[in-house]
């Protein structure tokens, strides 16, 4: 016990002595404070849909965070990751609740009517889970496998649903949602959309690791597979965090074919 103790005791202040704060300053005001704030600009002032609105700002971060803070070293990465979400996080969660105007603009953009009266619920739940499990699989899995699933939502889960909107009028779908009640709307569209942003991530960050081969292109199009699978049929709020917990498992089952 005193030697986990003592462990646990020189872990934390390495944790805290890697923490890139100034990249974390860059990505918090980047990406929540400016990508929120013209977000709502474009809902109130242009009309624009808060099925548009949210996405854009959810695309909008996770691209942000490609350049200042995923290209860090591993040693760096979690724990700033860690510090971001969860200073991002509790500025939603007061933005969220705020009355005043100013503040609640940092959240407005992403409160959809349809979500009524769990709007708040189904804006926080999505990024609070996807958060704990990132640091989560960073904890278990592989960093490349992890990077993986982490643009794997940033882009297909990211642009499913506008592809939706646009294309998928005369291909949607309902699936059970066996947590919340009811059903989810899927499109067509928005499946493929998954599905080749889910495999050209892989492509392209696993080709850069092993070499570009036939097996890793059948190992990537299983990848977007699955991923699309998982995202489809995942509860509401939650296909996020379900994403990046279980499919780095089943990317590095696939990878033992390479």
């Amino acid at each position: 016990m005193k030697r986990e103790s003592n462990a646990i005791m020189q872990l934390t202040p390495s944790l805290m002595d890697n923490i890139q704060w100034l990249r974390v300053a860059l990505y918090l005001v980047v990406g929540p404070l400016a990508i929120g704030r013209i977000c709502t600009y474009l809902k109130f002032r242009h009309a624009w849909t808060r099925d548009y609105t949210r996405k854009i700002n959810h695309i909008g971060i996770m691209v942000v965070t490609a350049p200042i803070l995923a290209v860090l070293p591993d040693a760096q990465l979690l724990p700033s990751v860690l510090a971001a979400s969860l200073i991002q996080v509790t500025m939603y969660v007061f933005a969220a609740n705020s009355e005043r105007p100013m503040i609640h603009a940092f959240a407005a953009h992403s409160l959809r009517d349809s979500d009524a009266p769990r709007a708040r619920l189904f804006f926080l739940l999505p990024m609070i889970s996807f958060n704990v499990a990132l640091a989560g699989a960073v904890l278990v899995y592989p960093m490349t496998a992890v990077k993986v699933a982490f643009f794997a939502v940033a882009l297909g889960d990211g642009l499913a649903e506008p592809a939706g909107f646009l294309l998928g009028k005369g291909n949607r779908f309902q699936v059970t949602d066996r947590v919340w009640g009811g059903s989810n709307t899927k499109s067509v569209a928005g499946c493929l959309t998954v599905f080749v942003f889910s495999a050209a991530v892989a492509m392209v960050l696993l080709g850069v690791q092993r070499g570009m081969s036939p097996a890793l292109v059948a190992v990537s199009l299983a990848y977007g597979a699955i991923a699309t699978a998982l995202e489809a049929l995942s509860p509401r709020g939650l296909d996020n965090m379900i994403l990046v917990l279980v499919s780095p498992m089943a990317l590095l089952a696939l990878m033992l074919f390479l």
